[in-house]
C-alpha cells in the first residue's frame, strides 16, 4: 500500500514538474501571438488613418465646390441688384413721363370742353354773327370750314394724347413685370446663398470632426507602435532564451518543405504596415506548382520541440525546435501540427505538420527561421536540398 502511495505521489510530482516546464512555452506562445495581434491592430489603425485622410480630402473638395458656387451666386446677386436699381430708375422715369402725359391730356381736355361749352352757348349768336359778317358766299364757306377744322383738330389732339398715354401705361406695366421677376430671382438667389452658407458651415464641422479623428488615430497609432516594438523585443528575448541543452546537435540543415523550393519573401528588409521592417526568415511558397497547401513540413535539423502554438494571429499554427546551443528553427502558418512539446525530432525525417495559411497570411506558405547562437541569420545559405 505504501509503495502504491509513493508511486502515485511520484507521478503527481512528475506532472507538476512537467507543467512547470511547460509554462515558459505557454508564455512564449502568448507573447508571440500578442505581438502579431498588435501588428494587426496597428495595420487596422493605419488603414483607418488612410480612410480619414481620403475623407478629409473629399470634404475639403466639397467645401471648395460650395464656396465656388457661393461666389458665383454672390456675383449674380450683385448683378441682379444693379439691374433692379436700373429698372427702378427706368420705371420712375416712365411714371414721371406718364404723369406729365396725363396732365397734358387733362389740360387739353379741359380747354376743349371749355371751347365746346362756349360754342354751345354762343351757337345761335355766333352763327348769326358769322353769317352777317360775311360779304360773299365764298367767305361764308370759309368761315364754316374754319369752325369744323378747329373742332376736328381738338378731337385729333385728344386722340393722339390718349394713344400716347396707353403706350406709356403699357411700357410701365412691362417694366413693373421685369422688376417683379428680378426681385423674385434675387429672393431665390438669397435663399440659395443661405443654403450654401449652411452647407459650408456643416462642411467645416465635418472637416473639424475628421481632423479630430485623425489626431486620435495618430495617437492610437503611436501607442500601438510603441506596444508593438516593446512586444517584439519581448518575443525576441524569448527566442534568445538559452537552450536547455547547451550542446549543439550539429549537422546540416535540411530543406523544410521537400519538393517546394520557391522563396516568395526573402530574409531582410521589407515594407510592413507602411514602414521599413526586417523579415527574420524566408517564406517558401508553391512557385510554379499547382499547390503547396498541406505539403509535409519536416524538421530541418534534429532537436527537441520547444514550442507548439495553435494561434489565430501572427504565425498562426507554428512550431519552434531547439537544436541545442541556442540554435533554433521556427515553422509558421502551418495547416496542422503532428508533434508535441518535448518530442525528439530527426532532421529531414520527422514530419512536424503541413503547410497552411493560418494567422496573418495572404496565402499558403511556410515562414521559416534559423537562429544560430540566439542570432538571426538568413536561412537560405544554410539549407540543403
Amino acid at each position: 500500500m505504501k509503495k502504491t502511495t509513493a508511486r502515485i505521489l511520484c507521478a503527481l510530482m512528475a506532472v507538476v514538474m512537467l507543467a512547470m516546464l511547460a509554462m515558459p512555452y505557454i508564455a512564449r506562445a502568448v507573447t508571440s501571438d500578442d505581438l502579431q495581434q498588435l501588428e494587426q491592430e496597428l495595420q487596422d489603425v493605419r488603414n483607418e488613418g488612410k480612410e480619414l485622410e481620403e475623407r478629409q480630402e473629399q470634404q475639403e473638395a466639397y467645401k471648395e465646390n460650395l464656396e465656388q458656387q457661393n461666389e458665383i451666386i454672390r456675383q449674380q446677386i450683385t448683378t441682379i441688384a444693379a439691374s433692379i436699381e436700373t429698372t427702378k430708375q427706368a420705371l420712375a422715369e416712365k411714371q414721371a413721363e406718364l404723369d406729365e402725359k396725363r396732365r397734358e391730356i387733362e389740360e387739353t381736355d379741359a380747354l376743349f370742353a371749355e371751347r365746346l361749352r362756349a360754342m354751345q352757348v354762343n351757337h345761335s349768336s355766333g352763327l348769326l354773327s358769322t353769317l352777317l359778317a360775311v360779304n360773299t358766299f365764298d367767305e361764308l364757306l370759309t368761315a364754316s370750314t374754319t369752325l369744323s377744322r378747329i373742332s376736328a383738330a381738338d378731337t385729333t389732339l385728344l386722340k393722339k394724347l390718349g394713344e400716347e398715354r396707353t403706350e406709356i401705361e403699357r411700357q410701365e406695366a412691362e417694366i413693373n413685370l421685369q422688376l417683379t421677376q428680378l426681385e423674385e430671382d434675387q429672393a431665390a438667389l438669397e435663399s440659395k446663398k443661405q443654403e450654401l452658407a449652411a452647407n459650408i458651415q456643416a462642411a467645416d464641422a465635418s472637416i473639424n470632426e475628421t481632423e479630430a479623428l485623425q489626431l486620435a488615430n495618430k495617437e492610437e497609432e503611436a501607442r500601438l507602435v510603441q506596444e508593438y516594438n516593446e512586444a517584439r523585443k519581448q518575443a525576441e528575448a524569448e527566442m534568445q532564451r538559452p537552450s536547455d541543452n547547451p550542446e549543439f546537435v550539429g549537422g546540416a540543415y535540411n530543406w523544410p518543405v521537400p519538393g517546394y523550393y520557391h522563396i516568395s519573401s526573402p530574409y531582410g528588409w521589407r515594407t510592413l504596415y507602411g514602414q521599413p521592417d526586417f523579415h527574420t526568415g524566408i517564406d517558401i511558397s508553391r512557385g510554379s506548382q499547382a499547390s503547396i497547401y498541406g505539403a509535409n513540413i519536416v524538421a530541418s535539423l534534429s532537436g527537441t520541440v520547444q514550442t507548439v502554438v495553435y494561434g489565430s494571429r501572427g504565425y498562426g499554427y507554428y512550431v519552434i525546435v531547439d537544436h541545442g546551443g541556442n540554435n533554433k528553427t521556427l515553422y509558421g502558418h502551418m495547416s496542422r501540427i503532428d508533434i508535441t512539446v518535448g518530442q525528439q525530432v530527426t532532421g529531414g525525417v520527422t514530419v512536424l505538420g503541413g503547410v497552411g495559411s493560418t494567422g496573418n497570411s495572404t496565402g499558403p506558405h511556410l515562414h521559416f527561421e534559423i537562429r544560430l547562437g540566439g542570432q538571426q541569420v538568413d536561412p537560405a545559405p544554410y539549407l540543403g536540398r
